[in-house]
């Protein structure tokens, strides 16, 4: 049970996130009960809740909406747009603080205002989200015996848990029973008192038989409500925790992707703390225009997905990336299952999973081929140059370049390599023996690395020769290089030496016939999850 929180420093000190505002009414509840029992119902069920959620508590909001009950004195109702505001200022109040749910718990059937002011400020995906609960919904267990009317207001169900949970304020012996009218042919319904107040039905305010209520019956109905209410209500907070979009995955649509969603996927990949630069982005639509795809909503990128294809034989999906506000809605899948449907003509689909994502993609029928290292220095040291057989590659290297990546990589990428090598210059170096053209070292400079990769070569000196070119010019910047697994691991182990650390693993996956292995044990390092 939580302890009460009186003082400021006690609800400085609360460490939740939920709070609760029972909702009640003042109203007249005939000659029996007093004008309060709403609240009185309210705060016990609150309490309970609150209890049980460790959540911080608030006191009864005691006017509501009651306007039924005009003409008993005593009553006091607010108008439904004031009670509307309260709960709005109420919900702004506790959002400042923190607060990210707020259960409205009411106890009153009458106060209407709840649904529509509570469904529009969910509707707005604030951060704080609001639960409605009515008790009184969970109150399954009837009274024993004759029950016609137990349920009206302020007869045999609101008594007997009046009865059972504050027995002083119930005085019985005043109660008088109202009974339907046999005589009348079309009788008033609850949804009448729109037009008729209570005193049309009853002119004691009651509609029912409040003389049938005990205190065993309330404590049944107590504690059918507590059975009831509290797993539905942890079932719901649950889902908000998972997934609080009011709209989950309503109203999201997969459509190509163009020029004009460049800002809008390049702020996913920011949000994913992901390396790629806009010319990747133009890249990727340049080489397979079909596989870039988006998940919009109300006109803004929520999702995204490219699979480029190699020569119609390999297909290669990457910047799977979802807006985390979306997440957990089956986006991802969708994405990639329309890249994959605009290249059905791919015989081997591959990708470089995270942890996260091979769990997915194992689901989806795709499975390892073999992992990668993702290893990253903030400052890179100095570098010494690389030997004499290293030399820059020349746009006349290109056809030999492409040749041996097609070789090693198993596929033909000749607009992705054409574009690395056109965008990166200074990083992009051959290696030959004897006139042979025996390995390739391309890069591409990103937003938060400057990428190595891909690195082919006979061995691992090769390839640390070949890296040696590459990173020489770039000492002192952040630099990362997809490390294969596949290779030799002396390659891998000179990087450490040199200070470079691991920032993620990957699982190189395949889905099909896997027709395009290459040769991996000559990858040193691949071009990037997103192309190979």
């Amino acid at each position: 049970m939580i302890g009460p929180l009186n003082t400021t420093l006690d609800w400085q000190k609360h460490p939740g996130d939920i709070i609760i505002l029972p909702v009640g009414a003042f109203e007249q509840h005939s000659f029996h009960m007093p004008l309060d029992t709403d609240c009185i119902h309210a705060e016990y069920f609150a309490r309970m809740l609150a209890e049980d959620l460790n959540a911080a508590l608030l006191p009864a909001m005691h006017f509501a909406t009651s306007l039924e009950h005009t003409g008993f004195r005593g009553a006091v109702s607010l108008r439904p747009e004031t009670a509307m505001q309260v709960i709005r200022d109420v919900a702004d109040e506790v959002e400042r603080q923190n607060f990210r749910i707020l259960i409205v718990v009411n106890s009153h059937g009458g106060n209407f205002f709840l649904i529509p002011v509570i469904r529009d400020m969910n509707r707005l995906d604030r951060p704080l989200k609001i639960l409605l609960v009515h008790p009184w919904d969970f109150a399954h267990a009837k009274p024993a015996g004759p029950s016609a009317g137990a349920v009206g207001h302020a007869a045999e169900d609101e008594t007997s848990v009046m009865m059972a949970i504050a027995p002083d304020l119930v005085h019985l012996e005043q109660a008088q029973d109202s009974p339907p009218r046999a005589d009348e042919p079309v009788p008033l319904m609850q949804r009448d008192l729109t037009t008729f107040g209570i005193g049309h039905f009853s002119a004691a305010g009651v509609t029912g038989y409040p003389s049938r209520a005990t205190a065993e019956k309330g404590r049944a109905i107590v504690e059918s409500i507590r059975k009831g209410m509290l797993p539905v209500v942890r079932d719901r907070i649950a889902r908000l925790r998972e997934q609080p979009r009011y709209a989950g995955a309503g109203g999201i649509a997969v459509r190509a992707m163009t020029e004009a969603d460049v800002p809008g996927v390049m702020h996913l990949k920011t949000l994913a703390g992901w390396n790629q630069t806009p010319a990747d982005w133009r890249m990727f639509l340049a080489a397979a225009p079909k596989g870039c795809v988006v998940a919009v909503h109300n006109g803004r990128v929520v999702g995204s997905a490219t699979l480029v294809s190699y020569a119609d034989q390999l297909g290669w999906i990457g910047m799977v990336l979802v807006d985390p506000a979306f997440r957990r809605l089956g986006i991802a899948t969708r994405l990639m299952k329309h890249a994959m449907d605009t290249h059905a003509q791919c015989r081997t689909i591959k990708l470089d999973a995270t942890p996260e994502g091979r769990k997915v993609y194992l689901s989806l029928g795709f499975v390892d081929e073999y992992g990668l290292r993702r290893l990253v220095t903030s400052s890179l040291p100095a570098v010494p140059a690389a030997g004499d057989q290293v030399a820059p590659l020349e746009e006349a290297d290109l056809p030999a370049a492409i040749a041996l990546d097609r070789e090693v990589f198993g596929a033909d990428r000749t607009a992705v390599l054409s574009t690395l090598f056109h965008n990166s210059l200074a990083c992009a170096f051959k290696l030959t023996r004897s006139g042979q053209f025996r390995g390739l070292c391309l890069g591409r400079p990103g937003t938060n690395f400057f990428q190595v990769g891909p690195i082919l070569a006979d061995t691992a000196e090769d390839a640390i020769a070949l890296a040696k070119a590459a990173l020489h010019p770039l000492a002192g910047r952040p630099v990362l290089i997809d490390a294969s697994d596949a290779a030799p691991a002396a390659f891998a182990d000179w990087l450490t030496g040199l200070g470079f650390t691991l920032q993620r693993s990957f699982t190189r996956m395949y889905r099909g016939t896997n027709d395009s292995p290459g040769q991996p044990v000559r990858q040193f390092a691949v071009a990037g999850p997103e192309i190979g």
